[in-house]
């Protein structure tokens, strides 16, 4: 009778997204994010970056000015890893595609395609779109460092691939309502790049929350800009050939 008793507690425990001890896990909250995403495809979204502080931009080296240059674009993300950005940079079209860990950038006279399996601190991830994604735990050792007040959680997103120097993310989440609240970005020399503060979150499929509004700011606190999204839609059935790196 004992044992059957604390078998039902630890289920109740588990339903609960609760360790034994009761803190959550970084299991914990994938689980979570896998049920929250089960529904969810894809998603298409317009984007603008405002107040880009040029200047900043241009300091932050590649991967960061590829992206925060773009003045407005659509863009496009279908699960688990496919991105797309299709906008000006300059006023000048760009499309940019990433697949997996290779990525493509097309512009006026310039096609170019990258592997960045080894270069983590330039490829995109669902973190730069505001939102979590199971396939963050496939590409990061994730562990929780922290719960904060309210119960904010602290994760650390350590890089699977690309050498084993101090690059990482410190991301704050709420594990109820799975929203991201904050990220930090650090460099191969474990200095602050850059930080994130997501707001104005909706939800994706009904159950998936993704920020609308994301401030950015330089290791110095400098402003780089803000990324807002608008017209956010999902499962709008994009065809794979949308993220193919052999287009022109």
């Amino acid at each position: 009778m004992r044992f059957a008793l604390l078998t039902l507690l630890v289920a109740a425990i588990c339903a609960l997204g609760l360790s034994a001890n009761g803190a959550v896990t970084s299991s914990d909250i994938l689980a979570k994010v896998k049920a929250a995403e089960a529904g969810f495809k894809d998603m298409k979204a317009e984007m603008v970056i405002d107040d880009a502080n040029k200047g900043a931009v241009s300091k932050m080296g590649k991967g960061y000015d590829d992206f925060l240059l773009l003045q407005k674009a659509t863009v496009y993300y279908k699960k688990p890893d496919k991105m797309r950005w299709d906008g000006y940079a300059k006023s000048i079209k760009v499309t940019l595609v990433q697949n997996g860990f290779r990525r493509l950038v097309l512009g006026a006279m310039v096609r170019k395609t990258d592997n960045l399996k080894d270069a983590p601190g330039k490829r995109r991830n669902p973190l730069d779109l505001g939102l979590l994604s199971s396939w963050l735990w496939q590409d990061n050792v994730v562990s929780v460092v922290g719960t904060e007040r309210g119960g904010i959680v602290k994760l650390k997103f350590d890089p699977k691939f690309g050498g084993t120097d101090s690059r990482h993310d410190f991301v704050w989440v709420d594990p109820d309502s799975l929203k991201i609240i904050e990220r930090e970005n650090y460099t191969g020399r474990g200095e602050l790049r850059s930080k994130s503060v997501y707001r104005d979150h909706v939800m994706l499929s009904g159950k998936l929350p993704i920020a609308t509004e994301v401030d950015m700011y330089n290791g110095d606190g400098q402003m780089l800009g803000t990324v807002s999204y608008s017209n956010v839609k999902s499962n709008v059935g994009l065809a794979d050939s949308l993220f193919s790196l052999t287009q022109k």
